[in-house]
Parts: structure tokens; C-alpha cells; sequence
């Protein structure tokens, strides 16, 4: 299967806690969290506490488990090629700060602002179950624009973004006709027949003994006010392009081309002001990711967190290159700022880490090279085929990654 594109890396909170399988060995130490009267002790490593209520969740939960499901959580992550969710991602990374500017922004700061009001023990269980990633999941396996219900964007953006979406199919030189378009709703994680689906696949449970855990999860969620009853943005913070073209095993193969929003990333977008152009130039990005799908732009020489950097920037080029293109989405000046500003505000500093998508400085180069390559075209009616965008790209790219800390 060929790894699905994740638009976001969201910032690590003030309570660092997130390790777990695939991520820097760095990040694996305890970590500890403070009450006012007390301090645990969270490993997830062992899967283990010092808090004793979290832990009498745990193992209220374990015991109706197989020995092995810590493995197989592990060997579906694996199989699937899927990376974690944003919040699952959101690890502490190491920074050179002697090298790149990378600090925090508006977007990072509210995120920490929300995963700091869920309680701690809450996090890890969800983490060490795997919870973050059920939305996710949910909506590769089983999501279908078909089904509005379950998988409709949310009323106020279905007209603006359906256009962009259809503009999007129509103006790359490669076949887009077959993408569906759908969203992950927040409240994914009420429904008890769904997130036992998701304890099926994941923890190896059925019928019964399926719906009991995901019944003991949702309890869990609902008696957290840090997650609104379980309708937190923070479950679908994301925005992500997937395809399963090369994918031969079930339960992957056969799926359909897939481009999902998250209707946390529309409230993320709604607090940072950029609601207007944001929401299209994410779809944009991940668009992007289908027309590198598609041309086969993902294999370069590069490696680890370079190489995703690499395709990251690269869709931020072609996202923005698109929005703003006469044929594309036309954004004006005013709209073009936010689509720039959307891409900055969700860099991340994640040098280590496999996820990592450039940093806000760097984004925010490739994106205005986009911008600046569409309205600076000799013929605004000449759209770039994406093989020759692509060389420009990759001439740029050492220009995007430079060090910057002394501009």
C-alpha cells in the first residue's frame, strides 16, 4: 500500500507523554504527570501507571483481551502503511535551534491549549489502545461520500468545498476522476457498533466481547470534560489523502482513492481567522498528494523525516499552485495570504521524527513559490503538467530547506 499523506504533526503539549510504536526511541523514557497532591508515573512501554484508578481501567480492559494484542496493534499500524493521527504524533522533537527558526504559532499554541485540558491518565489510555487512530481508520475502511450521514463535511463548507474538489479533479494532467471525497465526523467515537469495529480490527476481539470494550472506551471518553463528551476536534484533526493502489491484502485491498477532511482541521481553521481560504488550500494540499500518487513523484533518494519533508513541501507547491492558478481556484491577494498562512501555522519542528512535514518557514517558502510560479506564468491560461512542475519543485527545494535562523 502506498502511505497515506497526513496533513498534520500537531504540537507537543506541555504534558509530553505521546511514544509508542514507530516513533524516537527518545521519547520511549516514562513519562510522569503531576496533581495537585500527586505524581505518576505513565509507561507505554508496559502499558502501565502509578495512577491507580487509570490503571484499574486498564486492566478492567486487558483482561478481556488476547495476550498478544499489544503485537497485533503493532502489525496493523505496520501492515497498513498508515501513519499515527496528528495528536498520536504529538511528540517533543530534537531541535538545533543554531539552524532553523522553528518556533511556536497560533495553531500550536491552541492545540496544546486543548490537549491540555484532557486528563493525563484519559491520553494514555486512549494511546495505548490506540483510540486516536479509530477515526482514521474508520473513515479508510468504511467511509463513503455515499453515506452523508456518517461521512458528510458539515453543511457550512459542503458547497465550497465540493466546488474546490471538482475544480481540483479537473485541473490536474493526471486521472483524479476516481477520488472520493468524505470527512471524519468528531463524534465517530460515540458510536459503540463502530468502535467495535475498530477494537475488531485492531485488538482482535469480536461480537460481544468487541462491543463491551468499546463500550468501557466511550465511558472513558464521556467522563473526560477535556473532550466535550466526545466531540472533540482533536479526534479529527486532520486532513489526509490515502490510496491502497498497490495493496493486495485485506483489509485494504480494492479500496477506493480517497481524499478525507477532518472536521476538527475546520475548527482548527475557524479559530486561526482562515476559514475562507484555508479549508481549500489543505484540500488543495492533499489533492496534491493523489497527482503525486498518480505521476509517481513520491520516490526520491532521500530518507526519514527528509523524505517526507520533501513530499510535504512538494504539496504545498502543487496546493498552492493550484488555488491560485486563473484556471484553478483564482484565490485573490487577500485569499492567497490565508492559504499561506494555513500552511505556516501547521508546520511543525519534528526533525526526527517520520512525519515530519517542514517547518513553518518552510512552508510557508513553498507555498509562496506556488503562488508566485501561477500569477508569474506568461500565459495564465497554461497549466504546468505535473512532471515539469515537479522539476522546478525539486531545483527549489534546496532553497525551502536552507537554514534560516539568521534571515
Amino acid at each position: 500500500m502506498r502511505k497515506n499523506a497526513l496533513w498534520l504533526v500537531t504540537a507537543v503539549s506541555s504534558m509530553a507523554l505521546i511514544v509508542g510504536p514507530g516513533l524516537p526511541a527518545a521519547a520511549a523514557e516514562p513519562a510522569l504527570a503531576t496533581t495537585a497532591s500527586q505524581t505518576y508515573t505513565y509507561d507505554l512501554a508496559t502499558a502501565t501507571t502509578s495512577d491507580p484508578v487509570t490503571q484499574a481501567k486498564i486492566d478492567r480492559i486487558t483482561a478481556q483481551l488476547p495476550p498478544d494484542w499489544r503485537a497485533r496493534l503493532a502489525a496493523v499500524r505496520a501492515e497498513s502503511g498508515i501513519e499515527p493521527s496528528g495528536l498520536q504524533n504529538a511528540i517533543a522533537a530534537a531541535i538545533d535551534p543554531g539552524d532553523y527558526e522553528c518556533g511556536d504559532t497560533a495553531f500550536s499554541a491552541w492545540a496544546d491549549q486543548m490537549i491540555g485540558g484532557i486528563d493525563f491518565g484519559t491520553l494514555f489510555i486512549l494511546l495505548i489502545f490506540g483510540v486516536l487512530d479509530y477515526p482514521t481508520y474508520d473513515a479508510v475502511l468504511y467511509g463513503s461520500s455515499a453515506n452523508q450521514a456518517a461521512y458528510g463535511l458539515p453543511a457550512e463548507y459542503q458547497n465550497s468545498m465540493s466546488v474546490a474538489f471538482r475544480a481540483a479533479q479537473k485541473f490536474w494532467d493526471v486521472p483524479l476522476g476516481d477520488v472520493d471525497f468524505l470527512a471524519m465526523q468528531n463524534d465517530m467515537l460515540q458510536d459503540p457498533a463502530r468502535v467495535a469495529r475498530m477494537v475488531t480490527l485492531f485488538l482482535g476481539l469480536t461480537g460481544d466481547d468487541a462491543r463491551s470494550i468499546a463500550e468501557q472506551l466511550i465511558a472513558i471518553i464521556d467522563a473526560d470534560p477535556g473532550l466535550a463528551g466526545g466531540d472533540s476536534p482533536l479526534f479529527t484533526l486532520n486532513a489526509f489523502a490515502f490510496s491502497a493502489v498497490d495493496e493486495t491484502e485485506p483489509p485494504f485491498a480494492g479500496l477506493p482513492d480517497k481524499m478525507v477532511f477532518g472536521e476538527g482541521m475546520f475548527t482548527a481553521l475557524e479559530v486561526l481567522g482562515i476559514s475562507d481560504a484555508g479549508p481549500r488550500a489543505v484540500l488543495g494540499h492533499e489533492m496534491a498528494h493523489h497527482v503525486q500518487y498518480e505521476a509517481g513523484l513520491f520516490t526520491s533518494p532521500l530518507t526519514g523525516p527528509e523524505a517526507t519533508r520533501r513530499t510535504e513541501l512538494m504539496a504545498d507547491a502543487f496546493g498552492t499552485y493550484f488555488v491560485t492558478h486563473a484556471r484553478g481556484l483564482a484565490l485573490n491577494d487577500r485569499r492567497v495570504l490565508e492559504a499561506e498562512r494555513a500552511f505556516y501555522e501547521v508546520g511543525d519542528c519534528s526533525f526526527t521524527s517520520a512525519g515530519h512535514h517542514g517547518t513553518p518557514n518552510q512552508r510557508l517558502r513553498a507555498s509562496t513559490w506556488g503562488a508566485e510560479l501561477a500569477d508569474g506564468a506568461q500565459k495564465q491560461g497554461h497549466i504546468l503538467p505535473s512532471l515539469t512542475l515537479d522539476s522546478k519543485f525539486e531545483q527549489q527545494l534546496p532553497v525551502f530547506v536552507a537554514p534560516d535562523a539568521n534571515d
